[in-house]
C-alpha cells in the first residue's frame, strides 16, 4: 500500500531515470526484410526502443501518466535502488483510475505489474510476438543478462510483421 499521503516526499517532479541499468553500447541492428526492414525472422534487438525510462515505486498515478504522455510511450519500468522491480502501462493508470484510485495517493508500486516478462536481444521477433500474445501484453523489456538493453512494444511487432 502507498505510504500516507503526508509522508511522501515532495520532490517537486519526477525522479526519472532514463539510464536505469541500460547499456547503450553498440548494437548491431541489421535486418534480413526487404530494404533492410526488420522482419518476423530478426532479433528483436532490431526493434527495441531505447532508453527505457523508470519511476521510482513512490511515484503517483500522476506522475507517470504525466511522464507517459510526455515521452509518447505506453510503459515505464517501475525501479527501486536502480534495479527495475516491475513494469507499468498507459492501461494501468487507466484500469486504477476506473477503479476509483486517487491519482495524488496511489503509487507506482501499488498498480504495477511485479514480474515482468523478459526478452533478450537475439529473441526472433515472431517468438517474441508470441510470448506476448500467450502472456495477453503490450510490452515487454528486453534484458541482456541483468541489463535492461530495451523495450518492445505490441505497434514495435506489429511494423515487423508488416513488410
Amino acid at each position: 500500500m502507498a505510504p500516507p499521503v503526508g509522508e511522501r516526499p515532495d520532490d517537486g517532479g519526477l525522479d526519472l531515470d532514463p539510464d536505469l541499468g541500460l547499456d547503450l553500447g553498440p548494437v548491431d541492428d541489421a535486418a534480413g526484410g526487404p530494404g533492410g526492414a526488420p522482419g518476423p525472422d530478426d532479433p528483436v534487438r532490431a526493434i527495441m526502443s531505447r532508453p527505457v525510462l523508470s519511476v521510482p515505486g513512490r511515484a503517483s498515478l500522476r506522475q507517470v501518466a504525466t511522464e507517459l504522455a510526455r515521452a509518447g510511450i505506453g510503459a515505464v519500468l517501475v525501479a527501486d535502488a536502480d534495479q527495475p522491480v516491475g513494469i507499468m502501462t498507459e492501461r494501468d493508470v487507466v484500469r486504477a483510475l476506473a477503479e476509483g484510485a486517487d491519482p495524488d495517493a496511489v503509487w507506482a508500486a501499488d498498480v504495477m505489474t511485479p514480474r515482468a516478462l523478459f526478452a533478450a536481444p537475439d529473441d526472433v521477433i515472431s517468438s517474441v510476438a508470441e510470448l506476448m500474445r500467450i502472456a495477453e501484453v503490450r510490452h515487454v523489456p528486453v534484458r541482456d543478462g541483468e541489463r535492461i538493453v530495451g523495450i518492445v512494444s505490441l505497434r514495435d511487432i506489429l511494423d515487423a510483421f508488416m513488410l
